[in-house]
């Protein structure tokens, strides 16, 4: 299969959208262990990722980040790969 930008992008979209609810949300909505089991799954599967992947997801990230107009949001995207423990350092 070819590699598509645009799929990469709207994917990643989704995995920060969904962190971004999982962070978020109230009590009322979801239990905080399951938004953490959530989260953390997540983060499981993005640190399988091998090296140039990796790579590829920093740099979508830096583009989410530099196109977001919402301060908290993008705060949250510039912290995503620290949160997710892609890097040592945010």
């Amino acid at each position: 299969m070819d590699e598509s930008p645009t799929l990469v992008g709207q994917l990643l979209k989704s995995v920060i959208a969904y962190t971004w609810f999982f962070d978020t949300c109230e009590d009322s909505v979801l239990e905080d262990r399951t938004a953490l089991k959530q989260t953390e799954y997540a983060a499981y599967l993005l640190n399988r990722l091998g090296e140039a992947d990796r790579q590829r997801l920093f740099a979508e990230l830096s583009v989410q980040a530099a196109e977001e107009t919402d301060p908290a949001y993008r705060a949250f995207i510039e912290s995503f790969a620290f949160s997710m423990g892609l890097v040592d350092e945010p």
